[in-house]
């Protein structure tokens, strides 16, 4: 996460652009570690309660998407340096997420599978 915002902030040439990729990066950190702690909960029960979050979680970043890229666009910052801030960082969070729920299951599952 701060990768993506120390990227986002100095990357860009323009200040518009500068902000849109912050906010992007910025709400997708916050929806990362709100995943994290979700699906840290849910594997302490079972794959299914993990499963179940996954859901969740993907549908409050579909609206914090299309909310952040509404509230962008209506304040005339750029589109695309929002979308590639957020997606840059929710890709390399998806990969921690997944591989941090992969462990949890085998673990639980007692070791190799």
């Amino acid at each position: 996460m701060g990768v993506g915002l120390a990227l986002a902030a100095f990357l860009p040439r323009e200040a518009e652009a500068r902000q849109s990729a912050v906010i992007g990066v910025a709400l997708a950190a916050v929806t990362g570690v709100v995943s994290l702690v979700l699906k840290r909960r849910a594997v302490r029960r079972d794959l299914n309660a993990a499963l179940k979050v996954v859901g969740v979680v993907f549908g409050m970043r579909a609206v914090g998407v299309v909310v952040g890229l509404l509230w962008v666009v209506q304040r005339g910052l750029g589109a695309v340096a929002f979308v590639a801030g957020f997606f840059g960082t929710y890709f390399v969070l998806q990969w921690i997420e997944v591989s941090y729920v992969m462990a949890a299951s085998r673990d639980a599952a007692g070791g190799d599978e």
